[in-house]
């Protein structure tokens, strides 16, 4: 099946300026779908910090994070050791509109707990999160030291991985949020929303050695976030997760919802692969997590200028 996730021209998106408010009005009526189809938003524009304020925006006209929310635990990628430009970590200008908003509104706290592959002194500062963070007083948290709040939890759903000993700051949050990069990676093919979960348990090693594409969908089916906000801004094509790529690939798009799997699926799209034949995509679609074909999508593609 061919799939058009794609990065598309200009003329494929709405273009969301003044002048295009009456287009974007009508585009949402006449795209209208049936109500038990999963919403997608794909935004496409070379301002990072314009895509998250649109992200944002968009959140909020769908619910939000619901009221009296004291913490908001956000799930960036700050694993590696490298510059935002490599691909490797969240664009950290998309996380502190992110915060932004958060804040304004009515969340408290927000956390950013996160296991690093690299010394957290070095990936947390190189990524330019550890900054952001400090910028709004949130607490960055290096799981791999801090090891004190990780708590055991069954899977009841899974079929490889039957437990999990996960962050307490993960499973103890009011609202979790997960805004991953995609990227390449040798081992998932495509690490993106659902593979980002391993920054929040203990023992990532366990999934490696048993069936890493089965333990992904596993923990999918016990930990699902109010929203997936994709970061496919710049996508590393090869020499995943930690780059630097010889091909990086700059889509400029966020990826954004509720449901983890259609988010992921409609990402792969971006590296030139079938939803289909991922395989922790294909094993999410047999366990009933979500949805990977995007006939089963309401996709709205919007231009940000």
């Amino acid at each position: 099946m061919k799939h058009d996730f794609a990065p598309a021209s200009r003329r494929t998106f709405v273009k969301t300026t003044a002048a295009g408010a009456a287009t974007v009005a009508a585009a949402s009526v006449s795209q209208a779908a049936p109500s038990d189809k999963v919403d997608v938003w794909i935004l496409h524009g070379k301002d990072n910090r314009k895509l998250m304020e649109k992200a944002m925006e968009i959140v909020k006209e769908q619910g939000g994070f619901g009221k009296d929310v004291n913490t908001l635990a956000l799930k960036v990628n700050a694993a590696w050791a490298r510059e935002p430009e490599i691909g490797a970590n969240t664009h950290p200008d998309l996380v502190d509109v992110f915060i932004t908003h958060a804040k304004q509104e009515g969340v408290k706290k927000v956390l950013l707990p996160e296991f690093p592959c690299n010394a957290a002194k070095l990936s947390f500062d190189k990524s330019g999160i550890e900054k952001v963070a400090k910028k709004h007083k949130c607490e960055m948290i290096d799981l791999k030291t801090n090891q004190n709040s990780f708590r055991k939890v069954e899977i009841p759903n899974g079929r490889a991985l039957k437990e999990a000993e996960v962050a307490g700051e993960y499973l103890d949050a009011d609202v979790v949020v997960n805004i991953p990069v995609a990227k390449h990676h040798g081992g998932a093919t495509v690490s993106c929303a659902m593979k980002n979960w391993m920054g929040i348990i203990k023992d990532r090693r366990h999934w490696h050695r048993e069936d890493l594409h089965q333990c992904i969908a596993d923990f999918s089916s016990f930990f699902k976030p109010a929203w997936t906000i994709v970061d496919a801004t710049r996508c590393m094509l090869d020499h995943g997760p930690q780059g630097p790529a010889e091909n990086l690939k700059e889509p400029n798009l966020l990826i954004i919802s509720k449901d983890q799997v259609a988010a992921d699926a409609c990402a792969m799209e971006i590296f030139d692969h079938n939803p289909a034949d991922i395989k922790y995509l294909k094993f999410a679609e047999e366990m009933g997590i979500g949805v990977i074909d995007k006939d089963q999508m309401n996709i709205h593609k919007i231009e940000v200028g």
